[in-house]
């Protein structure tokens, strides 16, 4: 991948935070379960209430509050299929990111990777680490090239969830409880105008329907888990230049065993 296209790409993640995908003016809710009209009765959302404090949440970005915890790690995952709009021709592409933070050592690292047109100008895989030790930054490009500091290091070693998978700015419980990984968590419902995801680039003629699953842990203040499936329409994705339409599968997943574990987290190989 050329340089300037790498620029592109590494520009594109910047804006990408300031962006929001706009659904279609709705005030209809869009629900967890299957069916709206099965919803739960306030009888059970009652008997099944979250802990006090959690009957109506927010986390915009999705990874929120982590800031609190000694450490941390999560991986943000996207795939998309379907065909570029207006023809025929398979579009696909994924994407994943690995990212991991030491809170207490004002550390963080950032493994990014994306294939496919659907997401990115080019069809080859792209890995992109980034690296933030206290004030400095760190940037090791597809071709095992790294860079000490510049704009591209700290675009790649801050980038979020919340700048992949977006997030939720209002969510009630719909009373449903399981245990992740042996963390108590309740599911969350929210109307379609509550949802963000920047990654979707839309324009008039877009269209966008999501479906999503959101479980919340209060012990932590915090979202362990978040699946998204949107069937889209004449949408661009990431950095990809050309808009697609299809179904695109976000995931977002916070590693419970990594909770408060201190990642040793050091200056990049090569750099």
């Amino acid at each position: 991948m050329s340089h300037l296209k790498t620029a592109g790409i590494l520009l594109s993640f910047a804006a990408v935070g300031m962006a929001a995908c706009t659904p279609p003016d709705s005030d209809q809710p869009v629900p967890t379960v299957a069916d709206i009209n099965q919803l739960p009765t306030s009888i059970f959302l009652t008997e099944n209430a979250p802990p006090p404090g959690f009957g109506e949440v927010a986390f915009n970005p999705i990874d929120a509050n982590l800031s609190d915890r000694q450490g941390w790690t999560y991986t943000a995952t996207g795939r998309f299929e379907g065909t570029f709009a207006g023809t025929d021709e398979p579009a696909e592409g994924t994407f994943e990111a690995q990212v991991w933070a030491n809170e207490l050592g004002e550390a963080r690292r950032v493994v990014l990777q994306i294939e496919g047109v659907a997401l990115s100008p080019e069809e080859k895989l792209l890995t992109l680490e980034g690296v933030r030790l206290s004030n400095d930054y760190y940037i090791v490009d597809n071709n095992g090239q790294c860079t000490v500091g510049g704009d591209s290091a700290s675009v790649i070693a801050d980038l979020s969830a919340g700048q992949l998978i977006g997030g939720v700015v209002r969510a009630v419980p719909t009373g449903h409880q399981q245990a992740i990984d042996g963390m108590q968590t309740w599911q969350y419902t929210f109307a379609l105008q509550d949802m963000r995801f920047p990654a979707v680039h839309v324009g008039a003629d877009s269209r966008v329907t999501p479906e999503a699953d959101l479980w919340i842990a209060p012990e932590i203040n915090a979202v362990l888990l978040f699946e998204a499936t949107l069937t889209v329409e004449n949408v661009r994705i990431l950095s990809a230049e050309r808009p697609v339409s299809g179904t695109l599968y976000l995931r977002y997943e916070l590693s419970v065993t990594d909770l408060d574990v201190l990642p040793n987290i050091s200056i990049p190989h090569g750099c």
